[in-house]
C-alpha cells in the first residue's frame, strides 16, 4: 500500500510538472511530495531482507519502487529545466529540493558501502553534514525573520537562488539520515 502511495503522490507531482512546467504544482500535494519521500525511503531503508518479513512492495525486485521514484523524479527534471522563463521556478525548486534528498541518500548508501569494505567508521562526515545543515536551518530562519539574503538575480545558479540553495542543504541532510 505504502509503495502505491509513494508511486501516486510523486507521479501525480511528475505528472503536473511535465503537463504544464510553468505552473506549480498545489502547495499541499508539492508539500505532500516531501513527506511521502522523506517516509517511503526511511521506512524501506529499515525494511530487512528477510523473506518472513513478506514480499517486497508490489512482489517487484527490491529496490524497485525507490529507483521509479528516482527516475520519474529524474526525468522530470530534464523536462523543466529545459523550460524557460520565470513561470518554471517553483517546479524548478521543488525538483532540486527532491534531488538533494535523493543525493543525501545516496551519498549515505555509498559511505556506509565503504565503510564496511575499509573496516571503519568515522564520525566527521557525519558531523560536517549536520553543522552545514544547522547553519543553511539558521540562515532560513534568519532570512524567513529579517529578508537579509541577497536575491536570487544576484546570488544563484541557474533558476536558484541562495534561498532555495539553503533548504536543498537541508533536504539533502536529512536524505542522508533516511
Amino acid at each position: 500500500m505504502r509503495a502505491l502511495l509513494a508511486l501516486g503522490v510523486v507521479g501525480t507531482v511528475c505528472g503536473l510538472l511535465v503537463r504544464a512546467p510553468d505552473e506549480p504544482p498545489p502547495e499541499a500535494l508539492e508539500s505532500l511530495l516531501f513527506v511521502v519521500l522523506g517516509h517511503y525511503f526511511a521506512a524501506r531503508a529499515q525494511a530487512s531482507a528477510d523473506k518472513s518479513d513478506g514480499p517486497p512492495p508490489l512482489w517487484l525486485p527490491r529496490g524497485s519502487i525507490r529507483l521509479l521514484l528516482i527516475a520519474g523524479l529524474v526525468g522530470v527534471g530534464v523536462v523543466v529545466m529545459r523550460q524557460e522563463g520565470a513561470a518554471a521556478q517553483r517546479g524548478v525548486v521543488t525538483l532540486a529540493l527532491a534531488a538533494a534528498f535523493v543525493l543525501g541518500l545516496l551519498l549515505t548508501r555509498v559511505t556506509r558501502w565503504l565503510q564496511r569494505r575499509i573496516g571503519g567508521s568515522s564520525r566527521v562526515l557525519e558531523d560536517m553534514r549536520a553543522i552545514v545543515g544547522l547553519v543553511a536551518v539558521g540562515a532560513l530562519a534568519i532570512h524567513a525573520f529579517f529578508h537579509v539574503l541577497p536575491d536570487p538575480a544576484t546570488v544563484g545558479v541557474g533558476r536558484l537562488g541562495l534561498e532555495q540553495g539553503l533548504a536543498a542543504l537541508v533536504g539533502f541532510y536529512f536524505g542522508s539520515r533516511s
